[in-house]
């Protein structure tokens, strides 16, 4: 499988920039409400935390296993910051992992975006794709469906249901 550096996608509404050092700015405010933290127990991260996990995500993993993908969901039209995508990739199965800002959900953005990160994968060769989604979260059961995943009898070691989808 080839190995691509991260490419900028574009869907209608968006453009899908790769995750760079200088992104925590634009997307402290995308990941400070609490409500995006409700599945997850978490909560949003401060801008030196952001920074410090965007230079981890950008230098990449430490073993040559595994690829990442990162991308930040900016608004066409304005540039902003809405949301983020990623892929992370070991033997043509690629982990997929989505957020968007709660001022932006319900307008179809994670749908469009994992859209156009599902199809980008696919032309790299990817041949599963798999998303772990917290059994409540209703959401982002609905956008894994749409880019045809489907929930499986797995449960991963943190409560949530794994979805799987084969790309050929």
């Amino acid at each position: 499988m080839r190995s691509p550096v991260t490419p900028e996608l574009r869907t209608r509404r968006l453009v899908l920039t790769p995750l760079e050092v200088t992104d925590p700015p634009d997307m402290v405010g995308v990941l400070a409400d609490r409500e995006l933290y409700v599945f997850t127990g978490d909560g949003p991260p401060k801008l030196d935390e952001l920074r410090d996990r965007y230079r981890v995500q950008v230098a990449g993993p430490s073993t040559g296993d595994e690829v990442w993908h990162n991308w930040i969901l900016r608004l066409a039209e304005s540039g902003t910051a809405v949301g983020f995508v990623q892929a992370t990739i070991v033997d043509r199965v690629a982990e997929l992992a989505w957020l968007v800002g709660v001022d932006w959900q319900g307008e179809g953005i994670a749908r469009e975006a994992v859209a156009s990160m599902r199809s980008w994968l696919e032309v790299c060769g990817v041949e599963r794709l798999i998303a772990h989604i917290h059994p409540e979260h209703a959401v982002s059961g609905r956008v894994a469906a749409a880019i045809g995943l489907r929930p499986t009898e797995e449960v991963d070691v943190d409560g949530e249901v794994v979805w799987l989808a084969c790309t050929s």
